[in-house]
């Protein structure tokens, strides 16, 4: 009715921006805990349990893939500049989402070669969609901002509406591609820098970067939460 879907977006969609950031924050601070079991597991009994080691990276998958999910939804406008979807992004979004933890979650726990090959390769062509579609939907949206279209110009609160919705779209983007650069980073010091005894520091350090991550979009979204005017509902539903 009309008033859920007012209590839904009300406040500038914060419900939507508060949704998105607690589930991610959610999945991945279980996503730690297998780490932390994994890791505590190993120090003690000094073996590799694969049981563990398939847990962690099953829970990796699913926290990178909601990860990646809500920065999608973010770039697709969702909560920001837009209280809904269309029909054809809520299916392109659960497609690809979908298909990432598929495929990440078979490679994890394939044990024969010539599929798992299979598995990485279907893995990253679904990531590789997933990034450029991200790329592609935040900078169409701040230029949409940019151009005025999202926003309504006549309304005296639209030069801050606009400031938050591109503050939210630039560090949106920040975030992403920082997330993309430094994990491959820190893969190269964990490869030519850390003994095996010392694998928990790149951890660490991974996890560290995402806590970062999830600490500047909290601090977005709370600007945007409490100075943003609620959403207007303008998406026309298609077939």
């Amino acid at each position: 009715g009309v008033e859920v879907h007012e209590y839904w977006c009300g406040g500038g969609g914060r419900l939507v921006l508060l949704v998105l950031l607690s589930v991610a924050v959610l999945v991945k601070s279980l996503d730690v805990m297998t780490n932390v079991v994994y890791f505590s597991v190993y120090a003690r009994s000094g073996s590799d349990s694969r049981v563990l080691l398939q847990t962690t990276r099953v829970a990796e998958i699913v926290s990178s893939g909601t990860f990646l999910g809500m920065l999608l939804l973010l770039s697709m406008g969702w909560g920001v500049t837009r209280s809904r979807l269309l029909r054809r992004e809520e299916k392109t979004f659960w497609g690809m989402f979908v298909l990432y933890l598929v495929f990440g979650t078979l490679h994890s726990l394939c044990e024969t070669p010539s599929l798992c090959q299979g598995y990485l390769l279907s893995f990253y062509i679904i990531k590789f969609l997933v990034t450029f579609a991200i790329i592609v939907a935040v900078n169409t949206n701040v230029e949409r901002l940019r151009q005025g279209q999202a926003v309504d110009m006549s309304n005296p609160s639209a030069p801050t509406e606009l400031y938050l919705k591109l503050k939210v779209f630039s560090n949106v983007r920040r975030v992403f591609l920082v997330c993309l650069v430094l994990p491959i980073v820190l893969m190269l010091v964990d490869l030519t820098v850390l003994s095996w005894d010392q694998q928990w520091v790149g951890v660490l350090l991974q996890e560290m970067l995402y806590i970062t991550a999830y600490a500047v979009l909290a601090h977005t979204f709370h600007e945007h939460w409490v100075l943003a005017p609620p959403l207007v509902d303008t998406s026309e539903e298609d077939e």
